[in-house]
């Protein structure tokens, strides 16, 4: 289980293979303080009749300790918290 701390950016790099970064807020010591970026859903539609599922992106934002929200209604997302390795 990761520590509730800063983390540099090579840190989130490694963590991001699904997930896609649009921007990072730093503090003064270089240390990942926001990321603001969006993730890819399945939602599920009714088109003529027929459920299909169709691939969406969400606009969330990660804390500098990996707490996903909502970038809209600051809704947590814990489905989506990024787990750092120590």
């Amino acid at each position: 289980m990761s520590t509730m701390k800063l983390r540099t950016m090579q840190a989130w790099e490694r963590i991001f293979p699904t997930k896609q970064i649009e921007h990072v807020y730093y503090t003064s010591d270089m240390l990942v303080r926001k990321v603001t970026g969006y993730i890819i859903i399945t939602k599920r539609t009714l088109v003529n009749g027929i459920v299909t599922n169709t691939a969406r992106q969400k606009r969330v934002r990660w804390d500098g300790f990996g707490r996903c929200y909502n970038i809209n209604n600051n809704t947590r997302l814990r489905d989506h918290d990024i787990r750092f390795i120590d």
